[in-house]
């Protein structure tokens, strides 16, 4: 896990006002920000908002009080206090990676180059298949056709007025089994990012999941949310097991509609909800033919069973 050292140990006086010198470090990303004692005091007020907004239940550190009498940039000393309680706070509140995708604290963050886990067939280390090359082959061969066909179905579509988005869907979420504590049902969530080589297991109750709803309800969107799975007006679900099920449908099918819009995907309450889910989740490398077939996804946007096509080759060739 990256760590970042804050450093603050000098200041400069703009327009009778201290600008505190900040030296953020990680690995090998340097950034100097010029800040206001204020300008951390608005960090600090929305970082609060976003706790009780978001339910995080964060234990945040004291933000460093004004003086009750006279004025800290009258006292060179009392400058350098300050400055180290600023410091001890931002590192604080820095190294906290639940947080990280909120953007206002990426104002903050140095830049941290991040190696791609994008599936390629060059890191795939297997033995070399001639089957699953072929199989490959042939794949990005249909997906050239399909792509050609999209293409003039897109353009006759835009002749006529209408607009595709050409937003392919990168989370798809999937849930097969439920356990049940103390009188509540959580749900077992398998996210499977495109994009990785990695899926993710979650647990999640249906108030937590509300919960995100609610904060998307606030946001100003143009596309229409689709309705969240509704509560029981008698009884409680726990009781029922096909309610249960039914409710595991209901959710699984609520979340890949809200995932499906790109405009959704890019809003502040589902990039934390994914952050949330790759930090606290437990991750769950794939195999070789699950990997080939989601890099067939990527390039195309189309899906492809890899497992399936070599068992189809092999009964071909048995033949």
């Amino acid at each position: 896990m990256m760590r970042y050292v804050v450093t603050i140990n000098d200041y400069e006086t703009r327009n009778d006002v201290i600008y505190y010198i900040i030296y953020l470090n990680c690995q090998n990303a340097f950034k100097t920000l010029y800040k206001r004692y204020s300008d951390l005091k608005a960090l600090n007020d929305q970082l609060q908002q976003k706790n009780n907004e978001f339910k995080l239940k964060l234990l945040l550190p004291r933000f460093p009080k004004k003086k009750m009498f006279g004025r800290t940039k009258n006292s060179q000393s009392d400058i350098k206090t300050r400055g180290l309680e600023l410091q001890q706070y931002l590192e604080t509140i820095l190294n906290i990676p639940s947080i990280w995708s909120f953007q206002f604290l990426r104002e903050y963050l140095p830049k941290v180059q991040q190696i791609d886990e994008t599936c390629r067939l060059e890191q795939i280390n297997t033995e070399y298949s001639k089957d699953l090359c072929w199989l490959q082959m042939d794949e990005l061969k249909k997906s050239f056709l399909q792509r050609q066909d999209l293409f003039q179905s897109n353009k006759k579509n835009n002749q006529k007025g209408n607009k595709t988005s050409g937003y392919y869907q990168r989370y798809h979420f999937t849930i097969n089994e439920f356990i049940i504590q103390n009188d509540h049902v959580q749900y077992l969530i398998i996210l499977t990012d495109t994009k990785k080589t990695t899926k993710y297991q979650f647990e999640m109750r249906y108030s937590n999941l509300r919960d995100c709803h609610l904060l998307l309800e606030k946001q100003q969107f143009k596309n229409c949310l689709p309705q969240f799975p509704k509560r029981r007006l008698i009884g409680q679900t726990i009781h029922n097991p096909q309610q249960i099920q039914d409710r595991q449908d209901q959710l699984q099918r609520y979340l890949n509609q809200i995932f499906s819009v790109q405009e959704f995907v890019e809003s502040e309450p589902l990039v934390y909800f994914i952050t949330r889910i790759k930090l606290e989740g437990k991750s769950i490398r794939q195999g070789q033919a699950e990997r080939v077939s989601q890099f067939s996804q990527q390039v195309n946007g189309s899906s492809f069973n890899v497992s399936q096509g070599m068992e189809e080759l092999r009964e071909q060739k048995s033949i």
